[in-house]
């Protein structure tokens, strides 16, 4: 039996601001999240272009991108994983036929 997971509260410095969340994740996963987005916003900021606000906007669209093309190339390869497994299935099948 699984226990649940315990939730946290965890600071994370983004964009030079503090942010409180609450996670049940472990405490170097939600570290990883807060570097990741910052260093994400930082790169997008640096042109020098943009406001805060936009680069956050701009950041959070860009990896929404990554969230869905990770998504999108998971479904791709559990397909074809799984028709990799049938055909190897098929010519199993086939070769204890051709044994009998």
């Amino acid at each position: 039996m699984m226990l649940p997971k315990r939730e946290r509260t965890y600071t994370l410095r983004v964009a030079g601001k503090d942010y409180t969340i609450t996670s049940a994740d472990a405490p170097e996963h939600v570290r990883r999240m807060g570097v990741y987005v910052d260093r994400k916003i930082a790169e997008t900021a640096s042109s020098g272009f943009v406001s805060r606000e936009n680069a956050a906007i701009i950041t959070a669209l860009s990896l929404a991108d990554e969230l869905i093309t990770a998504q999108d190339d998971n479904t791709r390869l559990r397909r074809e994983l799984l028709e990799a497994r049938q055909a190897l299935k098929q010519k199993q099948e086939t070769n204890h036929a051709d044994e009998s």
